[in-house]
């Protein structure tokens, strides 16, 4: 169903979202046993590599970077890709990449994996191999052996895979799944460029080891970058329906079923049910609605959105 803009004014006439949100108290951090592991590799292998690629959710550009695990990292050249880009509103995330590229001094790019980004992607390897060349710790000009790094389901994996396609179609294509933990180790090296030799690692993606604030846990729950089972879906579509509301993307209430905007998580999670026939036993299966709504979501049905207070 698609409103026209009379149709949408009408629907949120008199609509007011709400202001704060009551967020559970305590929500389980999620670092399983391959973080850790895989977090102590790289930190062993760190000066192994020529420079350090860090992959992070566009939507969420400053919460939950692993600053814990880029620590282990400092000296090395380093270049931060905000994925995802496309879920994001243009304007507001270059001016967030020229804010973290002066803070950290490191070029910031956003990027969103599709095949037709290729020249990108190499563009971007070309940046690392300049600046491992300018490195005074790199002794090796002659071939290069770079880290993907970040937290769980930000697209390393595929970033990766996009290279590989065009040297051995699907031979040996990495793992990929729209949700977190599918990489638990560290990948052989892999090449990805012929000339100069290019290798690379994909690393399991690591979030930090405790998140403190209650709604960070909750919008990397939303990103995908924690299991919904951990915040609880419908909880964490709560939350999703707060922020949605507060950025005034009512985009959703058509799609799920509604004639306006709610507040009430409930309501709305029922009538996606409903819509989209998700039923049990007479009864609006919640839980199966509550991963629909949060998989449109992340598909951007719901409208371009970042996830900070800018």
């Amino acid at each position: 169903m698609r409103l026209t803009r009379k149709c949408l004014a009408d629907a949120v006439s008199g609509f007011k979202a709400r202001e704060t949100i009551n967020v559970q108290s305590k929500v389980p951090n999620w670092f399983p046993g391959h973080m850790a592991k895989g977090m102590k590799r790289m930190q062993m292998m760190a000066r192994a590599t020529d420079c350090v690629i860090e992959m992070h959710d566009a939507r969420i550009p400053f919460t939950g970077r692993n600053h814990l695990a880029n620590k282990a990292y400092e000296g090395r050249p380093k270049v931060l890709l905000l994925n995802k880009a496309d879920l994001v509103n243009p304007v507001q995330l270059k001016a967030i990449c020229k804010q973290i590229s002066v803070q950290e001094s490191m070029p910031v790019i956003p990027t969103w994996i599709t095949c037709d980004q290729l020249s990108k992607f190499r563009s971007i390897i070309r940046t690392c191999h300049t600046m491992a060349n300018a490195d005074q710790l790199t002794i090796r000009k002659d071939k290069y052996t770079f880290f993907v790094s970040g937290i769980p389901n930000c697209g390393k994996s595929t970033f990766i895979n996009v290279f590989k396609k065009q040297q051995d179609t699907d031979k040996n294509k990495l793992k990929v799944a729209p949700y977190p933990g599918v990489t638990k180790n560290i990948s052989n090296r892999l090449k990805i460029v012929q000339s100069p030799p290019t290798y690379i690692y994909d690393t399991p993606g690591v979030n930090q080891p405790r998140v403190s604030n209650t709604e960070d846990l909750f919008k990397l729950a939303m990103c995908g970058a924690i299991p919904l089972k951990v915040t609880g879906a419908l909880s964490t579509v709560d939350y999703c329906l707060f922020w949605l509301n507060r950025k005034g993307l009512y985009r959703y209430a058509p799609l799920c079923g509604l004639a306006k905007p709610s507040n009430n998580v409930v309501e709305v999670v029922a009538h996606l049910a409903r819509a989209r026939d998700l039923m049990t036993n007479g009864k609006p299966d919640m839980n199966s609605a509550s991963n629909t709504f949060m998989q449109m979501f992340n598909k951007g049905q719901f409208g371009k959105i970042i996830l900070e207070d800018l």
